[in-house]
C-alpha cells in the first residue's frame, strides 16, 4: 500500500527507554502476517494485508490491498504486489523481482520489474510512461536503489535495540525515482481505541519524500518542497523478536489527513496482535504532531 512506508537504519543517537529497547534482542522474524486499516474523512478507506516469508537465502513478500467503506462504493480498487529478494552473506537484501497489479474504477496499472546481472532494475509498466505524461528515469538514477517493499522490509528486519528512524532510502518503483528521509522524534505512546490492535509504548519517526525523477509533468509543475507534508510512523519491537514493526502511520495530502493502524499481526506462526473487531464510525481525534 502506498501509505505503508518503510525503514532501514544507522544507529540512533537518541537514547531509548527500557520498555522499547531490548538488548540482546530476540528471535529473528521468519514469517509475518500483518493487517492494516487506513481511515480518512471519517471512515475506513483501505484494507491491507502483508505476508512475509524468509529462509536463509531468500525473502518473499506479498501485499494485497482493497478499498473499503464509502471509498469502495465511489471508486473500487484492488491491488496485489509481490517482492522477492536474495539475502546476501552480510544480510543485505538484493532485489530479484517486484510486481504490482492494480485494477480500479478509473484505471488499471501494472508494473513488472527485474534486476540484471549488474544490479540495474529493468521495468515494464502499463500504461507506458510516454502515455502517462512522464519521462523515463535515466539508468544512472536507478543504480543503488531498492523497490518500495524491499526498502520497507530492510528496515523492519534490521532489528537491534535502536529503532530504524534515521538515514535515507533511494527508491525506484518502476515509474518514479524518489528519496525517503527518516528522522527520529522520540518515544511516544499509541493510545487505545477501537481502530488499532496495539496500544502502548512506541517510537515515533518522521519521513519526508523527495521527488527525483519519473513524476508526471503536472505533478512536477505543482510540487513545492515547502508544501510537502511529512508522514509520521510509530514503531514497536514485539516482545521476543528482533524486528521493528509499524503500528501506526499518519500523513496529510491536499484532500485529507489519513491515519493507518495495525489491525492484526501473526509472527512466526504465533499471534502477537489479535484482529480488531467491529469498527464504529467515529475517528479518534489524535493530533499528528
Amino acid at each position: 500500500m502506498s501509505k505503508l512506508v518503510a525503514f532501514l537504519a544507522i544507529p540512533l543517537l537518541l537514547s531509548v527507554p527500557a520498555a522499547l529497547a531490548q538488548p540482546g534482542a530476540g528471535a529473528p522474524l521468519q514469517q509475518a502476517e500483518l493487517g492494516f486499516g487506513l481511515y480518512a474523512l471519517g471512515s475506513k478507506g483501505l484494507e491491507v494485508q502483508l505476508t512475509m516469508r524468509r529462509d536463509a537465502d531468500d525473502l518473499r513478500v506479498e501485499v494485497a490491498m482493497r478499498t473499503a467503506g464509502m471509498l469502495d462504493w465511489a471508486m473500487r480498487m484492488t491491488m496485489t504486489g509481490l517482492s522477492a529478494a536474495r539475502i546476501g552473506q552480510d544480510g543485505q537484501l538484493l532485489p530479484v523481482r517486484y510486481t504490482t497489479d492494480s485494477d480500479g474504477t478509473w484505471s488499471k496499472r501494472l508494473t513488472r520489474m527485474s534486476w540484471d546481472a549488474n544490479g540495474l532494475p529493468i521495468a515494464e509498466v502499463f500504461p507506458p510512461n510516454d502515455e502517462d505524461d512522464r519521462e523515463e528515469v535515466p539508468d544512472l538514477l536507478k543504480r543503488n536503489t531498492l523497490d518500495p517493499t524491499t526498502a520497507m522490509v530492510s528496515r523492519v528486519l534490521r532489528g537491534g535495540p535502536q529503532p530504524p528512524c534515521q538515514g535515507s532510502d533511494a527508491i525506484y518503483d518502476g515509474r518514479r525515482r524518489y528519496n525517503m528521509h527518516f528522522s527520529p522524534l522520540g518515544p511516544d505512546t499509541v493510545k487505545p481505541h477501537n481502530r488499532t490492535a496495539y496500544d502502548g509504548p512506541a517510537f515515533k519517526c518522521m519521513v519526508k519524500l523527495e521527488p527525483v525523477a519519473g513524476y508526471s509533468r503536472k505533478f512536477l509543475a505543482e510540487w513545492s518542497e515547502k508544501d510537502e507534508q511529512p508522514t509520521y510512523i510509530w514503531l514497536v519491537q514485539p516482545p521476543g523478536f528482533d524486528a521493528w514493526l509499524p503500528v501506526k502511520m499518519e500523513g496529510s495530502s491536499r484532500i485529507a489527513t489519513a491515519s493507518t493502524w495495525i489491525s492484526s499481526a501473526r509472527l512466526n506462526d504465533t499471534d502477537w496482535l489479535r484482529p480488531v473487531g467491529f469498527i464504529r464510525a467515529e475517528v479518534p481525534s489524535d493530533s499528528i504532531h
